[in-house]
């Protein structure tokens, strides 16, 4: 089953949803996917953004 999906997410890859098995729900407000984890932007030299750590 492909699931279209444009969010910034660890499962989107190329416009489609990746996730392939069942996980536990991330709490996010997101109201189109429960399972959404944001992408955490890489800094050049490796170090994540502070705006997306957590």
């Amino acid at each position: 089953m492909l699931i279209n999906c444009s969010e910034n997410c660890i499962y989107q890859n190329e416009g489609i949803c990746t996730l392939n098995h069942v996980t536990n729900s991330s709490g996010t407000p997101s109201e189109d996917c429960p399972y959404f984890r944001e992408k955490v932007k890489k800094l050049r030299n490796g170090e994540q953004s502070l705006r997306n750590r957590k």
